[in-house]
C-alpha cells in the first residue's frame, strides 16, 4: 500500500488528520499550500506550494509513493492575480474557472485520479468527528425556532442542486441570507446587521448539497463558526446528522456551545426532512 498524502489549508483539521493518520500506522506527507496552511507541520515530512503549483504538488505525491490523499482544512480561493501556475496549474484552470465548489472539487479529483492517486474522505481517519442522528445539545428548541429549522431545511433542498451553498440564515418565515462564494463566515456577517433582536432567535442550518461528494466536500462546522454565530446573534444551528463533521474535537465543541448559550441539533440523515429536527433539551 502506498503513502497518503494530506493537502493542508487553514485550521487545525489537517494536523489532527495527520496525527490520527500516524496512529493508524501511516506516515502521511504534507503539502503545506502557501497563505492558507496555519499550523505546524515541522513534526511530519512537508513541503510548501503555492495553490496554482498542481504540477508541482503532484510530482512531489509521486516521489514519495503517496497513493491516496486528503484534502483538509478551510481552503479561501486566491484571486486570480494571486495564483501563481505552473502548467498543469493552468491547464486546470480553464475548466475551473467561475465554477462551484463541487463541479472544481470533481474536476481536481478527476486530475489525481488520472495521477493513481485517490482522495479519500476525511471521516476515514477521524471518524469519531460526525455527529450522530438525534445528537442536540442546548436547551429545547421553540416551535418557532423549529419552523425556521424547516424552512432553512426547505430552501437548501431546493438549493442543492444548482451548487450553490450549504448554509443558510432564516429568522421566523424570512430568509435573512443564504451562503455563495463568500464562505459561511462571509454569510453570518452579512446577515448579522439582518437580525431582529426583539423577534425569536434566528437559525443557522448548514447541510450537504443534494448533488455534493460527501468523499471530497463534508459539510463542517467547527468552533471558529460558533464564535460568529454568537457575535452575530445567532442562537441556533442545525446541522445534517451523520453527514456533519466537527472541525473541532465534540468536548471543545461543547464547552463552546456552553459558554455562548448555543443550540447545536442535528436534522435527519437520510433526508434531511422536517420531521428529523430534534426538538428535545440535552
Amino acid at each position: 500500500m502506498g503513502r497518503l498524502g494530506i493537502i493542508a489549508a487553514s485550521g487545525t483539521l489537517p494536523l489532527e488528520l495527520a496525527h490520527a493518520a500516524r496512529l493508524q500506522g501511516e506516515r502521511p506527507f504534507i503539502i503545506c499550500l502557501n497563505g492558507q496552511a496555519d499550523q505546524d507541520y515541522s513534526a511530519f515530512e512537508n513541503v510548501s506550494f503555492a495553490p496554482g503549483k498542481l504540477k508541482a504538488v503532484t510530482a512531489a505525491l509521486l516521489e514519495k509513493s503517496c497513493n491516496r490523499l486528503l484534502l483538509a482544512g478551510k481552503f479561501t480561493r486566491p484571486s486570480l492575480s494571486d495564483l501563481k501556475l505552473d502548467s498543469a496549474g493552468a491547464a486546470l484552470l480553464g475548466r475551473l474557472a467561475l465554477k462551484g465548489d463541487d463541479k472544481a472539487l470533481r474536476l481536481v479529483s478527476e486530475h489525481f485520479a488520472q495521477a493513481q492517486i485517490k482522495i479519500l474522505p476525511n471521516t476515514d481517519f477521524l471518524p469519531n468527528r460526525i455527529l450522530p442522528n438525534n445528537y442536540h445539545f442546548g436547551r429545547a428548541i421553540t416551535p418557532t425556532e423549529g419552523a425556521a429549522l424547516t424552512l432553512g431545511v426547505n430552501v437548501l433542498s431546493q438549493l442543492g442542486a444548482l451548487d450553490v451553498g450549504q448554509a443558510v440564515i432564516v429568522q421566523q418565515d424570512r430568509v435573512l441570507a443564504i451562503e455563495a462564494a463568500e464562505g459561511t463566515q462571509g454569510l453570518i456577517a452579512r446577515a448579522a446587521p439582518l437580525i431582529d433582536a426583539s423577534a425569536d432567535a434566528a437559525v443557522f442550518v448548514k447541510m450537504a448539497k443534494t448533488q455534493q461528494d460527501k468523499m471530497l466536500d463534508i459539510p463542517v462546522i467547527g468552533i471558529a463558526t460558533l464564535k460568529s454565530l454568537a457575535e452575530a446573534g445567532i442562537s441556533v444551528a442545525g446541522v445534517t446528522a451523520g453527514q456533519t463533521m466537527l472541525a473541532d474535537p465534540l468536548e471543545a465543541i461543547e464547552a463552546e456551545l456552553s459558554v455562548h448559550g448555543l443550540v447545536l441539533t442535528t436534522l435527519l440523515e437520510s433526508s434531511c426532512k422536517p420531521s428529523g429536527i430534534a426538538e428535545h433539551a440535552e
